[in-house]
């Protein structure tokens, strides 16, 4: 294109607000904000959108026609699945194993907090998502090394069809035992249903999660099926309003294992929890910048507060995630949730009487009372506006005003008065009992999983977080704080700084060391597959670089553990290698000594990755010396509110579009951008780094 300035745009659709990031082809970073809309997700998009245009002084078509790509993550398929608001679904699975989806391994426990799984005469297992009449048993086997011992017995395969489609399903899920060894008889079911059925939307185990445990394949492959509908029909609406506005090429969304894919080649399961990944994969890309390989994430929305750790640079996966309390089959960045939010609803217990804040949130509607949207119960961003942490005339930049004495009047009316306390004091016990939820989500993300604090930088991030995350980071022993100037829509810049990333799996068992010759043959019938994938979307199979990865145990052990595979002609020497490289990442995980060779190790699971690199910012660094005044910055003073006086205390408040690198500023203070505001404690001091970062340590 020239000289001609060219975009990318990330878009993060979350619980109270859709962020948007504009980033042109020198690396300006732009910042658009809206409320999500429940009603019509496309409506908030195209307004956070349209936000971000007008900063730069563009209409929304101006930009999209220069445009070369849209990144997406959603919390649609989540909210979906949450809500139970899918239709109706059904599943054929081989008969006799109808009831894996709905034993659930036995377990009641999966997703649940601590405290939920201390009262065990109460945990029940989660409604299932496919009750059991909806379940059909196909007459058909395939045995562990893919022949099919009972071949399948198609008019029964249409009469179980058929009883669904009576039952009114919109979509059926497939999954068959030892499908992702031998897919035939999945593939008939498909093409019967496809044949009589087009408008019903279907999902194949063999084609979504290609991998052994029955039960998370079969949960994978079910929620697949949920939301996909729903997905496709508003991919497919948001997709043409973008391409009728002047994009002219469709929109990637974003997938929980850290990058993007083409719309209509993505599966709709894969994209929930997709927008918290986006501020992962941003939060590797400034860490880089900076140099800060260990870094611990923070994320503070409107409705909950995430947490992740990128340790020497790189995330981890969780092995068997779990969705709504559903094990899946698919690799999703590991991050921790818990609902701590702007959003998050205080209300007094009725039966205990005490105070109790959050899990639940008020969202975007009716959201907080101090919105004026209809809210009727206090929320945390009552809490931070009647403690002065927010300028009711400066919200969203001004383009939004809160009220502070209806959020005053909510927390007297239904806190304070019935604890008998005063209302400022009820504000700043529930602000402390939330910073408390989020020390402690800290605290299992890190010291619990091995890591030492001292090693690491937090990176605050989200709507919410830079008001919070000098509290809630206080204890921790963290090196130091840092919120980035992208801070408030940071899972959008994220997503807009992904590279486009296809994960394929198969289950292929072999007993190690395996013949060079079997295992390079899964490998490139795998990565055969993955550039075809890719040439469809329109990349140049020369640019897109192959990554290898097998999961292997010692037999008769249920977990694997991963490792790196060379992407070569693997020789014998290889296949050797890879088994001493594994056995010191096994010895890493479970400790010196923990390994035992002479059980023998088996290879179970072949991964490959595929990635095209797209276009990245480029953050602008000062090129002036430091200047520690930050006087000139200074736009006022505001009682706000610190438990260390037990009271107000005239405190200053500081615009950040006009601090500079160097800037020192010691607590208590108040930063306020257009779109987020920064608390800074007594005791703490705040500096400007060259990248225009908040960097928060302790005097």
């Amino acid at each position: 294109m020239g000289d001609e300035v060219s975009y990318i745009i990330g878009i993060d659709t979350g619980g109270t607000f859709t962020d948007s990031v504009i980033i042109d082809s020198h690396g300006k970073v732009t910042l658009g904000k809206a409320l999500t809309d429940y009603e019509d997700f496309k409506r908030g998009v195209i307004a956070s959108m349209g936000n971000a245009a007008s900063e730069l002084g563009m209409s929304l078509e101006e930009v999209l026609a220069k445009t070369a790509y849209v990144g997406h993550g959603t919390t649609l398929g989540t909210n979906a699945v949450i809500n139970r608001d899918f239709g109706k679904v059904g599943l054929l699975a081989t008969a006799g194993h109808e009831d894996v989806s709905i034993i659930m391994r036995g377990a009641k426990t999966d997703g649940l907090s601590e405290d939920e799984v201390k009262h065990q005469a109460v945990i029940r297992k989660p409604a299932p998502l496919v009750p059991r009449t909806l379940i059909k048993g196909i007459v058909e086997r395939v045995d562990c090394f893919g022949e099919a011992v009972v071949p399948i017995d198609q008019e029964q395969a249409r009469r179980a069809i058929k009883e669904l489609v009576a039952e009114g399903v919109e979509a059926i899920a497939i999954c068959l035992l030892w499908s992702f060894v031998n897919p035939a008889h999945e593939m008939i079911l498909k093409q019967m249903i496809q044949e009589e059925y087009p408008d019903i939307f279907i999902s194949v185990s063999h084609e979504v999660a290609p991998r052994v445990k029955e039960y998370a394949r079969a949960m994978t492959v079910i929620i697949d099926a949920c939301v996909g509908k729903l997905m496709r029909q508003y991919l497919d609406s948001l997709n043409k309003e973008l391409v009728d506005r002047g994009l002219r090429r469709s929109i990637s969304i974003m997938h929980a294992y850290g990058g993007v894919t083409s719309w209509e080649t993505a599966r709709p399961v894969s994209t929930i929890e997709s927008g918290p990944v986006g501020g992962v994969v941003g939060s590797k890309f400034i860490g880089n910048t900076l140099g800060e390989k260990n870094l611990i994430t923070t994320d503070v929305g409107g409705t909950s507060f995430d947490v992740s750790v990128l340790a020497d640079g790189e995330w981890n996966f969780k092995k068997e995630p779990i969705l709504m309390r559903f094990r899946v089959a698919i690799p999703i960045i590991n991050i921790t949730c818990i609902g701590a939010a702007g959003g998050t609803i205080a209300r007094i217990h009725p039966v205990t009487g005490r105070l109790k804040v959050g899990p639940d949130s008020a969202g975007s509607t009716p959201g907080p009372v101090c919105y004026e949207r209809g809210g009727t119960e206090p929320t945390v961003t009552d809490v931070d506006t009647v403690l002065g942490y927010l300028d009711p005339g400066y919200f969203f930049g001004g383009k939004m005003t809160l009220n502070k004495e209806k959020a005053y009047q909510v927390l007297k009316e239904k806190i304070a008065d019935p604890l008998g306390m005063d209302v400022v004091q009820a504000a700043a016990g529930i602000y402390d009992i939330i910073n408390s939820f989020m020390s402690d989500n800290l605290r299992q993300s890190v010291i619990e999983k091995g890591f030492d604090p001292r090693d690491f930088a937090l990176l605050s991030y989200g709507g919410n977080g830079p008001m919070h995350c000098a509290s809630f980071s206080k204890d921790l022993g963290v090196k130091k704080v840092i919120i980035p100037p992208q801070a408030p829509a940071f899972s959008a810049f994220g997503i807009a700084c992904s590279d486009v990333l296809h994960v394929y799996n198969q289950t292929m068992p072999f007993m190690m060391p395996a013949n060079p010759d079997n295992v390079n043959g899964v490998f490139e019938r795998m990565e055969e597959k993955a550039l075809r994938d890719m040439a469809v979307e329109g990349f140049d199979p020369s640019r897109v670089e192959i990554q290898r990865e097998l999961d292997l145990r010692y037999v008769r052990q249920v977990h694997e553990v991963n490792v790196q595979v060379p992407w070569k002609k693997l020789t014998a020497e290889d296949v050797q290698k890879i088994m001493v490289d594994w056995e010191a990442r096994y010895e890493v995980i479970y400790g010196k000594g923990s390994g035992f060779r002479e059980a023998g190790i088996q290879a179970v699971t072949f991964r490959v990755n595929t990635i095209c690199r797209l276009m990245k910012p480029v953050l602008e660094k000062a090129d002036y010396k430091p200047v520690v005044d930050a006087v000139p910055a200074v736009k006022g003073e505001r009682p706000a509110f610190f438990r260390k006086f037990n009271d107000f205390v005239e405190t200053k408040v500081y615009d950040y579009s006009k601090l500079r690198y160097g800037n020192k500023i010691a607590g208590p203070a108040i930063i306020e951008t257009r779109a987020t505001t920064m608390v800074i404690l007594p005791d703490q001091l705040a500096e400007v780094d060259p990248y225009m970062n908040v960097v928060i340590v302790k005097l």
